[in-house]
C-alpha cells in the first residue's frame, strides 16, 4: 500500500486493532502494534522491524522490544478476531465465503 492508502485506512486500521489493547500486557506501549501492522501494510521493500521502525520514525530498539520481550493474551486476542469474523459472515453474501460444493 502506498503512504497515501494508508493514511486513509488509518481510522478503520485503529478501530480494527482496537479491541485487541487489554490483550496486551502493557498496555502504554500498545500504539507500537499499529506501527507496525501499518509497517506490514505498507510497500517497503523490507518487512523487518528496522526499515518499519525508521519509516515510522520510532526508536528500532523500541519496536524491536515490543515485539519481543511485550506478553501477549494470545488465546484472548485469537477468541476476540474469531468473533469479529463471525459478527461480520451474517451481513456478507454467501458467494464470498461459503465453501463450494
Amino acid at each position: 500500500m502506498t503512504e497515501q492508502q494508508l493514511r486513509a485506512l488509518g481510522p478503520a486500521l485503529e478501530r480494527y486493532l482496537a479491541p485487541s489493547l487489554f490483550c496486551c500486557a502493557y498496555t502504554q506501549t500498545f500504539g507500537h502494534l499499529n506501527t507496525y501492522v501499518r509497517g506490514l501494510l505498507s510497500d517497503l521493500p523490507r518487512k523487518t522491524c528496522e526499515p518499519i521502525a525508521l519509516a515510522a520514525g520510532t526508536p528500532v530498539r523500541t519496536l524491536q522490544e515490543f515485539l519481543k520481550d511485550h506478553l501477549w493474551d494470545f488465546a484472548r486476542l485469537r477468541d476476540g478476531l474469531q468473533r469479529h469474523a463471525a459478527d461480520l459472515l451474517p451481513d456478507l453474501p454467501a458467494t464470498t465465503w461459503a465453501p463450494s460444493a
